[in-house]
């Protein structure tokens, strides 16, 4: 049974089919039951986000697939009647499996393009969208314009024109997100350390004086 075996085991050990056997044995959810399959949820889905290796798009299908018949509007009311809300949880984690899973179908020959994640990094720092013009990382305009249109294609980026002088404005799609969101977090970890480093520095500078 479900509870028989730790949380950890259902997260990391056990196969996918083996936790869909135990799930289709469930008479019905209750708190402890719901508790287990939430942190095998989530450590699972933490894990597949970590990984780009061959196979992890397949990965988070099968994991989106799972939580979307564990989380079935026809057991909704039941979801809804324990401590915490599971099943606005597993359909949320069912829909970043989905968007992982587009995220991981691009291929590595779009990505690592040179200047695309270059102009997905601009995007995303000047709040997800600016004017085609100020792309100038690309000097050459004609492989400025295939490369946009490769982007544009893979659905990485969205252009648009906009006003009266028709100019043209680039924005970040969320799939474009998603495609460089180790960088995000990299950056965001970076910066949330930067305080931290300049304190630092400052209770040396204290110190030597003192």
């Amino acid at each position: 049974m479900l509870l028989d075996k730790s949380p950890e085991y259902w997260a990391r050990e056990a196969s996918l089919d083996e936790l869909r056997t135990e799930v289709r044995a469930l008479g019905a959810f209750d708190d402890p039951v719901a508790q287990v399959l939430d942190f095998a949820y989530v450590d699972r889905s933490m894990r597949v986000l970590a990984h780009t290796k061959e196979g992890s798009r397949d990965d988070a299908l099968a994991l989106a697939d799972h939580l979307e018949r564990v989380a079935h509007d026809t057991v909704r009311d039941a979801l809804d009647r324990l401590a915490r809300p599971y099943f606005a949880r597993w359909r949320l984690l069912s829909e970043i499996m989905h968007r992982a899973a587009r995220r991981l179908d691009v291929p590595r020959r779009v990505l690592d393009r040179r200047h695309v994640r270059d102009i997905l990094r601009h995007l995303h720092r000047h709040g997800g969208s600016v004017p085609q013009s100020h792309l100038t990382s690309i000097q050459n305009e004609g492989q400025r314009s295939v490369t946009l249109k490769l982007m544009e294609q893979w659905d990485l980026i969205d252009r648009r024109a906009s006003g009266q002088g028709r100019m043209v404005m680039v924005s970040i799609t969320d799939l474009g997100r998603l495609a460089i969101s180790d960088d995000i977090a990299q950056a965001n970890k970076a910066a949330a350390a930067a305080p931290a480093v300049k304190r630092g520095s400052e209770l040396m500078y204290e110190v030597a004086i003192a």
